[in-house]
């Protein structure tokens, strides 16, 4: 017998979505639906993007991360949080054309809010995207794709 347990795991995820077009999404225990869970193409994806050596995007970071992240986890120490560490993988998959989101209550696998942590600064469309980036600067964007 098959059960979701994608609560347990800190999932990386790999979606299309007609607004951002390819995002990647890192679980940290939420709650996943079973078509996406039991996707094998997401851990294709993973090891492929690892084993490619292009880096075709510069990046960018949400410029209000620190409050994102404090909205999240309210007790977060920063002094005490290894940031450089918490921003490698999602660097690494702006630099390969992902927008990179991470869950942003962690503590509710039902909540389907993410806030962007990095972005590829894209030539075509740019200032078409930029809207939308700047509305998920303020607020963590819900992922309806996950339900």
């Amino acid at each position: 017998m098959d059960t979701n347990d994608s609560f347990v795991y800190d999932l990386d995820l790999f979606l299309t979505d007609p607004t951002w077009g390819k995002i990647h999404l890192a679980t940290a225990g939420g709650h996943v639906r079973d078509e996406i869970y039991k996707d094998s193409k997401h851990l294709e994806t993973k090891i492929n993007l690892q084993k490619s050596t292009n880096t075709d995007y510069e990046y960018k970071l949400n410029p209000n991360l620190d409050k994102i992240l404090k909205l999240g986890n309210p007790e977060i120490n920063f002094r005490k949080f290894n940031k450089e560490m918490y921003l490698r993988d999602f660097i690494f998959y702006a630099k390969k054309g992902y927008f990179s989101f991470d869950k942003t209550y962690v503590n509710k696998p039902l909540d389907f809010h993410y806030h962007l942590v990095a972005y590829p600064v894209l030539s075509d469309h740019q200032q078409e995207k930029d809207e939308i980036i700047h509305k998920a600067f303020i607020e963590p964007v819900e992922m309806h794709i996950l339900k």
